[in-house]
Parts: structure tokens; C-alpha cells; sequence
């Protein structure tokens, strides 16, 4: 019986050792499971009087979705990439299973003339392309409540404008809502299409897509102005409001309700990308690489949304919706789809970072589209993806392929057709100095354009010193001060369209000069 009863555990023994054989814990398909048992929870806060907000705050962390963030400047990737075709219309390709973005001063939302730290450096050159690698996209967990997770990206992913123009305007018909949600012409009161060129269709597979929960948004008044709001929306992807960074959701969040004081757990970072797209990034020791970032919430006008400072302020009248600032997406996450997301760890508003390290994220090299997630079967996320969905777009984009002999192999790529604002030159009626220490500027109203960009400059050359301004179709004139008393000026505009993330820019007009009163 002794016997019998070893050779019975021998034979267990065996069969448990051929299950763990079969099925190891932690492979790729179990990958999920083993990381359903980290719960995610709710910010943990404790007081601390070292801290200007007199608290210390602690987020859990989740990788979920890619975005264009740090920069490639060497090695042999930065080769490949220079000498590589097949870049898409959003500027993207995928390289040995990696995704990249190039980008150029030109099409970034801003681009500053001068080399100076607050702006990012394009070595007064905005025509040569610069690298960035998609990365994952690590998220702040703010609240878990009823199967679904509100996150907050843990630094600023892009920067743009809240509007495109200077107009009355609320969050459901602004172009960063429209941006945002991938969203179409009637969508937003600028009438651009955002169906392709945004941050959804970018930052996602449609995998993923499918379990960010859409939300019913409140769009309040501003607290202290009363301004409205407008209509509430129904969105995927959004920014957060007044009253849940300093209002009477900021708590639970981890952020104060004083929007005077310096929060730290409101200020933020930016991605490389992020500050090659124009996004201003302060150097004071104190707030070194913080940056402004917006809220959906409307400032002291209609013309006017809140913002985050960099030292983590919120000023109630806010600022102009055309200007350039941060953003950093939120969104509502499906947390019991645990094989799109992965733990990352913790990050605290005292700068502690505990990280767990993101998984591999791996593209198939033939993408000839920016939208990753256009194909229904495309999550390819090693190690955290139950399925083996691949993408099936075909433009091979590997960049030391051999020329082949064939006749068609040496046909030359077709040009794209010029858009209607590319054959227009911009058309200035006058500059002049009216008044003291002003410039006023008149230039010629075109049809079917987006708007006008105007340059003004103390070089004729306009390579140093250049300052730039946007205006909307309608607009046909300016003016500018203070300027220096008894300075040259020179002036010069274009047209321009704007197409999704694409601006399509017309010919600069004739210089013209004035020398200020």
C-alpha cells in the first residue's frame, strides 16, 4: 500500500510538472491575469508641511495606448529614419516593429525663431524633419468607481491650440474637443475634419478604443465669472474641468480646492513631442520643465478657457482659446478589460516615481496609415493582449530595402495634387505706424481658407526675432503694441488650411516696412 502510494504523489507530481510545462505562469496569454490580482485604487493622500499644498499625494499608474513622446537623435535608427520612405499623411512609419512620428518646425502648432530654453530648438531650421518614437502612454489613476477607472495622462502628450481662432466659444464646439474624439467637420464651429490627423486614432488601437467608456460630460459655468459653459457632451477623450481640479471633486483626485496655491499634484511635465509641438516650458529652478496645460472648463469670457500653470495655479479668468498650451488627455477606462492595460506602478506629487516597466508594444513594419487602430484586428501588444491581432496595412515602410531591377521599381513616387491654398499668395494692403509704439497691419480677404499667418520681425530676413500671429478667415487686420519707438519693422503674411493635424500653407506676400513712431 506503502509503494502504491508513492508511486500515486510520483504521478501527481508528474502531471502538475507537465501542466506548469504546458501552461507557465506569467506567459504571454496569462500575462493578463497575473496582472487582474494588482487592483488599482484611488489616490492616497497624507499631510505633509514640507509640501506647498501641505499634503503629499500618491497615484497608481496604468500603460495604456501609445503616443509620439521622446526624440530620436542618433544611432542607427536615426539613420534609418532619415533615409526612409513610405511615411504616411500623418507623418508616421513603423521600423522593425517600432512606430515613429517625424515632425518639422513648419507643422508644428508653434515654432519660436529664437534659440532660447523656454521654446523647443529647431536650429533656426523649421523645413528639416525631427524623430519621435511612439511610447506607451503612462496614465494617473484619479478615481475607480463602478467598473471603470478616470485617468489623467501622468505628463503633457501634445500641444495645441483650445481653438483655432479667437471666437465665442464652448467645450462641445471647440476644435480641441473635435481633435480629441476624431471628430468631423460639423462637430466643431471651424469646420475642420478631424477624421483623420487626431489624438484617438493616434494613441489607440480600436481594440483599445472599445473600452474607453464614453462619458456624459458636465460643462459647468466658470466658478467665478459665471461664463457659460455650454451644452453638456458625450466624449471618449476630454480634458478635465474647474471643478475636478480645484473644485469640489478636486479632492478625491488627490488636488486641493484652493485654486491660488501652488498644488504640486497639479503641475506637469511635457513629452519631448510635446514641447517640439510649441508648448512653453518654464526654467526656473523651482518649476524647472513645468508647463501650462488646459482645461475644457471657459475662463472670464467666452473667448477665454482655464488653464493649470506651471507652478500648479489655476487663474479664473484664463486664457485666450488661440493660444498655445499643454494637453493632457483624460478618459474613462473599462478596468475589467485588464488584457489592454498594465500596471505601471506609482508616481507622488513629491516626485517619487516607483515605475514597473511598460510591455512591449510591437507594430507590424507594413503601415501605410497613421491610425494604427483604422484596422479592426490590430492590438499587437506583446505580453498583454489575449489575441494574436496584427495590423493589416500594406505600404512596406523598412528603409535599407535593396532596389529592385524591376522597371516599376524605378518609377518616381506621384506627387501630391497642390491644395487651391498652395497655388495662393498672400496679399498685404498696408503697414503702417499710427500711433506711438504701434504697428497696424491690413492685408487682402481670401475665399476658402482656414486663415491668414502673419509674421513681423526687426530682420528683413526674418530668421531672428520673427513674431507670429494666426487669424481666423474673417479677419483683415491688426494691429501690434508696444513695439520699440524708432524701430524698423518688417511684415509679411500667407494664407493657410488647416486639414485634420495638417496645416497646408499658400505663398508669403511681399515684404512691407515700417518704422514704428
Amino acid at each position: 500500500m506503502k509503494k502504491m502510494g508513492k508511486v500515486a504523489r510520483l504521478a501527481s507530481l508528474l502531471v502538475l510538472t507537465l501542466l506548469f510545462g504546458l501552461f507557465p505562469i506569467g506567459s504571454g496569454n496569462n500575462l493578463n491575469k497575473v496582472q487582474a490580482v494588482t487592483p488599482l485604487n484611488n489616490p492616497r493622500t497624507v499631510a505633509d508641511s514640507s509640501m506647498n499644498a501641505k499634503q503629499k499625494v500618491t497615484w497608481d499608474c496604468v500603460w495604456f495606448g501609445a503616443y509620439p513622446q521622446s526624440e530620436v537623435t542618433s544611432g542607427d535608427i536615426y539613420n534609418k529614419l532619415k533615409n526612409a520612405t513610405g511615411w504616411d499623411e500623418n507623418n508616421d512609419i513603423v521600423i522593425d516593429g517600432n512606430k515613429y512620428r517625424r515632425l518639422k518646425g513648419e507643422d508644428a502648432t508653434y515654432y519660436n525663431t529664437k534659440r532660447v530654453l523656454n521654446y523647443y530648438d529647431w536650429i533656426e531650421d523649421y523645413s528639416t524633419y525631427h524623430y519621435f518614437k511612439y511610447e506607451a502612454i503612462k496614465w494617473r489613476v484619479l478615481n475607480v468607481s463602478n467598473g471603470g477607472a478616470l485617468l489623467l495622462a501622468d505628463q503633457a502628450l501634445d500641444s495645441q491650440r483650445y481653438n483655432q481662432n479667437s471666437e465665442d466659444i464652448t467645450w462641445e464646439k471647440s476644435s480641441i474637443r473635435s481633435w480629441l474624439n476624431a471628430q468631423d467637420t460639423i462637430n466643431n464651429q471651424e469646420g475642420i475634419n478631424y477624421r483623420k490627423g487626431n489624438f484617438l486614432n493616434e494613441a489607440f488601437f480600436l481594440s483599445e478604443q472599445a473600452v474607453i467608456l464614453p462619458r456624459n460630460i458636465a460643462n459647468k459655468n466658470n466658478a467665478t465669472y459665471n461664463t457659460s459653459g455650454g451644452n453638456n457632451t458625450l466624449d471618449k477623450i476630454f480634458l478635465l474641468a474647474e471643478t475636478q481640479i480645484c473644485g469640489l471633486d478636486a479632492k478625491k483626485y488627490g488636488f486641493i480646492m484652493d485654486h491660488s496655491i501652488d498644488d504640486e499634484a497639479r503641475q506637469s511635465k511635457c513629452a519631448e513631442y510635446a514641447f517640439a509641438m510649441g508648448c512653453y516650458k518654464f526654467v526656473e529652478t523651482k518649476y524647472a520643465e513645468n508647463v501650462n496645460w488646459w482645461l475644457r472648463s471657459p475662463g472670464g469670457s467666452s473667448k477665454a478657457a482655464l488653464k493649470i500653470d506651471y507652478d500648479g495655479r489655476s487663474r479664473t479668468g484664463g486664457s485666450s482659446i488661440d493660444s498655445i498650451e499643454a494637453i493632457r488627455p483624460a478618459l474613462y477606462l473599462k478596468i475589467s478589460s485588464s488584457n489592454l492595460y498594465s500596471y505601471a506602478g506609482t508616481v507622488c506629487s513629491d516626485g517619487t516615481i516607483n515605475e514597473t516597466p511598460a510591455p512591449a508594444r510591437v507594430y507590424q513594419d507594413n503601415t501605410s496609415s497613421g491610425n494604427t487602430g483604422n484596422n479592426s484586428s490590430s492590438n499587437n501588444t506583446t505580453g498583454n493582449n489575449n489575441s494574436n491581432n496584427t495590423n493589416n496595412n500594406k505600404n512596406n515602410t523598412t528603409a535599407n530595402t535593396k532596389p529592385s531591377n524591376k522597371t516599376t521599381a524605378s518609377k518616381k513616387p506621384t506627387k501630391r495634387a497642390l491644395l487651391p491654398v498652395e497655388k495662393m499668395t498672400g496679399s498685404l494692403k498696408s503697414v503702417k505706424s499710427p500711433a506711438k509704439s504701434t504697428l497696424a497691419i491690413t492685408w487682402k480677404k481670401l475665399r476658402k481658407v482656414t486663415g491668414y499667418q502673419v509674421q513681423f520681425c526687426a530682420k528683413s530676413n526674418f530668421k531672428k526675432g520673427t513674431i507670429e500671429r494666426k487669424f481666423k478667415q474673417k479677419v483683415t487686420k491688426t494691429k501690434v503694441r508696444p513695439l520699440k519707438s524708432k524701430k524698423k519693422y518688417y511684415v509679411r503674411m500667407r494664407p493657410y488650411t488647416k486639414s485634420g493635424s495638417k496645416t497646408y500653407y499658400g505663398k508669403w506676400s511681399k515684404v512691407k516696412s515700417v518704422k514704428i513712431k
